[in-house]
């Protein structure tokens, strides 16, 4: 969770480099159990800007709709429609209480018989939460968390910066290869092929250890990821992302969404889960998560 009073951190970026600069000390306002779609209009909307190779420079500070839940009702969409999945949405009378949504659970997904066991075992409060125990939140509750996100891109390569917990993720557009011998990871690797100008992010490798959002969402290690980025203005972004977990889902499923740009004024903060959440660790306040034993995942 983020500091009372956190560091704006400035990030010039350069060709190849980014130079930290000016450190303003303020305090951020809390934010919303639910976010409203953020628009603005500082500025009249202007032409999509280009990288010297032609394709769409998505580069800027992106304010991307908080999302603790993918599944609410009328987001879920066929990957081959983009239109709302039929889903029963009876609720689980046998399901451990949800942190969000008012404590309850639904079938709110296409669920396996496995994914549905995850969904309805959930219980981050009694056995507790890999975030709340400052850990890496996973590439799709990344992209779900409230505090938006800077991207940076050259000719070959895309990086997102999170202001959640200051992480990173690299995404090589260029068609280079990763090597074939890495372990598994909280937020896998990522791969970015460009679709005329539509950016396709192509992410696998996962651990197993995350869910998809705050509500808990699972999936297991074969998870992939695919996340597509058009720009259609200067200052609006449509953002896609469609999950294929064939362990968890019986079909793939997927969320559209609306990033805006943010105003100049607004820059991308620093981020320390450790100075708030360590001394309820330690306390017992929040309980230490650890890896499930006997893990049944592939």
């Amino acid at each position: 969770m983020r500091a009372g009073a956190r560091l704006f951190v400035i990030a010039i970026v350069a060709v190849g480099a980014l130079a930290a600069t000016v450190l303003l000390a303020q305090p951020r306002p809390a934010q919303p159990a639910t976010a409203p779609q953020p628009t603005f209009t500082t500025s009249p909307s202007g032409p999509v800007p280009r990288l010297p190779n032609g394709k769409p420079d998505l580069s800027g500070l992106w304010a991307n709709p908080y999302t603790p839940d993918m599944a609410v009702k009328g987001t879920v969409l066929d990957p081959t429609t983009r239109k709302p999945l039929t889903l029963s949405g009876a609720v689980l009378t046998d399901a451990k209480p949800a942190a969000i949504g008012g404590g309850r659970r639904s079938f709110d997904l296409p669920y396996t018989e496995w994914g549905l066991k995850h969904w309805k075992t959930y219980d981050p409060v009694n056995d507790g939460d890999y975030a709340g125990s400052c850990l890496p939140f996973g590439m799709s509750r990344n992209i779900n968390s409230p505090h938006g996100l800077q991207i940076v891109q050259n000719d070959s390569s895309i990086a997102l910066l999170f202001e959640q917990n200051t992480w990173f993720h690299w995404v090589p557009t260029n068609g280079m290869k990763w090597p074939a011998d890495l372990p598994p990871s909280w937020n896998g690797v990522s791969t970015g092929r460009w679709d005329g100008d539509t950016l396709i992010i192509e992410t696998t490798g996962f651990n197993g250890y995350t869910r998809l959002d705050t509500a808990g969402h699972p999936h297991s290690k074969q998870l992939k990821l695919i996340n597509t980025f058009t720009r259609l203005d200067a200052r609006t972004l449509r953002h896609t992302v469609t999950v294929h977990a064939p362990k968890a889902y019986t079909q793939d499923w997927m969320n559209v969404r609306t990033w805006r740009l943010k105003p100049p004024a607004d820059v991308i903060m620093e981020y320390s889960c450790e100075e708030n959440n360590l001394e309820n660790l330690f306390s017992g306040a929040i309980k230490v998560w650890k890896p499930p034993e006997n893990e049944d995942e592939d």
